[in-house]
């Protein structure tokens, strides 16, 4: 098969995979997956959303093996950095999700995702102040972030904020309108 057959079958595959990974039909997706990485064994993104799939099924194992091998690969990743993070707290380690998260800040310090999920992480521990700086931090990132907007309007009421509260509520609001995204109940101010 020539490489840029083999290279065509291997983004099919991945493509294919990511949709049955968003209708959560996971082990479909770590099917296809895998054969992509019989073709190409060191295919980052390939690794990267078989780690996905896995974490989504529950199979932290799997997913940490394929996290770090891509990191081997990828070592300044801050997304590789974070998806290790975000594994580590599915499994309340708290102290490792902070490390990996503050890693990927390291390689990137704009990466909003990571503050936001450092603010979650401060937030559990119930470092109130220090999860609003993080939310407001991944916010002033990425205004569009609804899950920062939603967690910091959290943030502001466990510091009985009432009124910076309905303002993230609003803020919020107008995202997901403006994003399309679906509003719920909750983020009516």
């Amino acid at each position: 098969m020539a490489n840029s057959e083999k290279n065509k079958l291997i983004a099919d595959l991945n493509n294919q995979a990511v949709s049955l990974i968003d209708a959560g039909r996971y082990q479909e997706a770590i099917n296809l997956l895998d054969k992509a990485l019989v073709l190409d064994p060191s295919r980052t993104g390939v690794l990267f959303n078989r780690a996905e799939a896995h974490r989504l099924a529950g199979n932290f194992d799997a997913a940490r093996n394929d996290l770090l091998s891509e990191l081997q690969i990828e070592p300044d990743s801050p997304e590789v950095l974070h998806a290790l993070g975000l594994l580590a707290y599915e499994e309340d380690d708290f102290a490792q999700a902070s490390e990996f998260y503050r890693e990927a800040l390291d390689k990137d310090p704009l990466y909003a995702p990571a503050w936001n999920d450092l603010g979650v992480v401060a937030f559990r521990s119930g470092k109130y102040d220090e999860a609003r700086a993080a939310f407001e931090k991944a916010i002033s990132l990425d205004t569009d972030f609804s899950d920062a907007w939603f967690n910091l309007a959290d943030t502001y009421d466990e510091l009985g904020l009432a009124d910076k509260r309905a303002y993230a509520l609003k803020k919020l609001h107008a995202v997901r309108m403006r994003t399309g995204e679906k509003p719920d109940s909750e983020d009516r101010a």
